[in-house]
């Protein structure tokens, strides 16, 4: 049975969260902890899948991927059976099953607006797939990770230091 999570845990991924390329001496530091008894936490969270996996964020545009978009995809299918034909797709970054009028949402990444068409097209032919509705993002504007420690609350006026 996974172990409850504890301030020290919350702590360790909201740092990682933040810069996951931190050394384990300086996590210790900021949690109190040896190095060791950090990465054995770590280790426990992974196992426990509530840390699934470390990544880096790269600038897609530098890279080529001059356009993100998302694509809502209406079906006749339920989404589970078209994740093969989803997933032999690169350009999808995320696929999510939503409520509503929509079946799923896509978050793709591709070089431009032809290579987009190109993708609306080939998810057009998958067999389900009834409809799409494409937004392109001009600017995004925030980009963050949900925060697990609650705020700090603000110094008082007049506090002592």
């Amino acid at each position: 049975m996974p172990e409850a999570m504890d301030p020290v845990d919350l702590r360790l991924l909201d740092a990682l969260q933040r810069d996951a390329s931190q050394r384990l001496e300086d996590l210790g530091r900021l949690v109190g902890l040896v190095p060791s008894s950090v990465h054995d936490r770590l280790r426990r969270l992974e196992r426990e899948e509530k840390l699934r996996r470390w990544t880096v964020q790269l600038d897609h545009e530098a890279l080529g991927h001059q356009v993100l978009a998302f694509i809502g995809v209406r079906a006749d299918r339920p989404c589970s059976q078209m994740m093969k034909d989803l997933t032999g797709l690169s350009a999808i970054e995320e696929c999510h099953s939503v409520a509503g009028e929509l079946s799923m949402l896509l978050k793709v990444r591709v070089t431009d607006t032809p290579a987009l068409l190109d993708l609306v097209e080939r998810l057009r032919q998958i067999p389900g797939v009834i409809g799409t509705e494409s937004t392109v993002v001009l600017k995004t504007q925030l980009d963050r990770p949900v925060p697990l420690l609650p705020p700090a609350a603000p110094a008082r006026k007049g506090a002592r230091r």
